[in-house]
Formats: structure tokens, C-alpha cells, sequence
């Protein structure tokens, strides 16, 4: 029989990536010890809107979870967008591990930024929130539940062997395009439930997703010369 031999990470400079799945590991222990129902809660919130919105009114209770489990997904999300650069040698060839994962998360967070100032600018420029502080805790909601689903696959990722590393690349893109999805239609749906004019829905759409996918293309398009 062929006897599978986990790898190391790419390489032997890039032990830093043990730190990343020893904070998500700490995010969950936390969790597990101080709000053991947040887990199910957070899953059932994702897909039940009455559940969602009585999360919404007691989430400022207990923030310090959901902070962890935002950076959590911050942090997995790079470190799987990284490995997939370092797989499909799309990266740049001068910048190289620690610092090309810190370009990489600096991309992810300034994707966010957008979105979030995006969703002050509309507040404002509509003199009102029209669902969109819903929409903005759905948006990080999302998030936290792909941050849990990525961990074993940046997992595997990392500790797998090189031949199919590709998979778990193709897995890891199509559950973050499914969710990403999902949080917009439900976006959308809310809003159009909320009452919120079509104008602004389109606006929502342009300022709040495309945008910042847009930015997002355009810096990994740079990191390739």
C-alpha cells in the first residue's frame, strides 16, 4: 500500500503559520468556555432571519467573541488565499512568505474597510439605515461562519500532501462564493422586505459588493508582475 506522508507547510520559514490556527483553536476554546451556545446560535442565525434578529438586540452583550471570531476569519482567509498564490506561483517572485501573507490579509481588511464605509455613506446619504445595520451584521455573521468552515481546509491545506492540495484550493473558493452569495441575496431580500427602494438596493449592490470585489481582483492582478 502507498503510505500517505503528511508535508510540512510550504516551507520550513513559514512556521508563523501555526500561529494562525493557534488563535482560531483559542477563538473556539474561548467560546466553548465563556458562551458554550454561541456556536449553534451563530450557525442557526445564518440561516433562520427571526433568530438572526434577536442576535442582532443581544449581541452588545457578549462582543468580545464575535471580535475573535471576526479575526479568525481575517486571518484564515488570507492564510488560504496565500497557500493558493504560493500553489498556483501567481505571486510576486520578490515577495516571498511572512510579508506576502501580510499584503494578502492588508487586501482582505481593506475589502472590508470598503464595505464597511460603504455602509456609512449609504446610511448617510439615504439620512437613514433603511436595514442596513442588519446588513452589516449579516455581513460579518457570514463571515464567522466561513472563518469555521475554512480552518480544517487551511488545515489540510497547510499539512496535506502537495498532489491534492488543489482540491481543497477549488473547496475552500466555492464555499467562500456560496456563502458570499447567499449573504447578498439575503441582503437583498431583506432590504427589499424593509421597504428599501430599488434605487438603493442597486446602490448596495455596486458600493457595498462589486466594489470592493473589484479592488480585490485588481491587487491580486498587481501581485502577479
Amino acid at each position: 500500500m502507498n503510505e500517505i506522508v503528511l508535508r510540512p507547510p510550504v516551507n520550513l520559514s513559514e512556521d508563523w503559520m501555526i500561529l494562525v490556527f493557534l488563535f482560531a483553536l483559542v477563538t473556539l476554546a474561548y467560546t466553548r468556555r465563556f458562551h458554550p451556545a454561541r456556536i449553534v446560535r451563530l450557525w442557526n442565525s445564518t440561516w433562520n432571519v427571526r433568530i438572526l434578529r434577536q442576535a442582532i438586540r443581544e449581541e452588545p452583550n457578549t462582543p468580545r467573541a464575535n471580535l475573535l471570531f471576526n479575526i479568525s476569519f481575517f486571518l484564515l482567509t488570507a492564510l488560504v488565499l496565500y497557500m493558493a498564490v504560493k500553489y498556483l506561483k501567481a505571486g510576486p517572485a520578490d515577495i516571498q512568505g511572512f510579508l506576502l501573507y501580510l499584503m494578502i490579509l492588508g487586501g482582505v481588511l481593506l475589502a472590508y474597510a470598503l464595505k464597511t464605509a460603504g455602509i456609512r455613506v449609504v446610511q448617510l446619504m439615504a439620512d437613514g439605515d433603511f436595514g442596513l445595520g442588519e446588513y452589516e451584521y449579516n455581513l460579518f455573521l457570514i463571515n464567522r461562519v466561513i472563518g469555521l468552515l475554512l480552518f480544517p481546509i487551511a488545515l489540510f491545506l497547510a499539512y496535506s500532501p502537495l498532489k491534492i492540495s488543489e482540491p481543497f484550493v477549488i473547496t475552500a473558493l466555492v464555499i467562500f462564493g456560496i456563502m458570499v452569495v447567499y449573504r447578498m441575496l439575503r441582503g437583498l431580500f431583506n432590504a427589499a422586505g424593509s421597504g428599501v427602494p430599488v434605487f438603493y438596493i442597486f446602490f448596495y449592490i455596486c458600493t457595498l459588493e462589486i466594489l470592493p470585489l473589484v479592488v480585490c481582483i485588481k491587487a491580486l492582478m498587481l501581485t502577479q508582475h
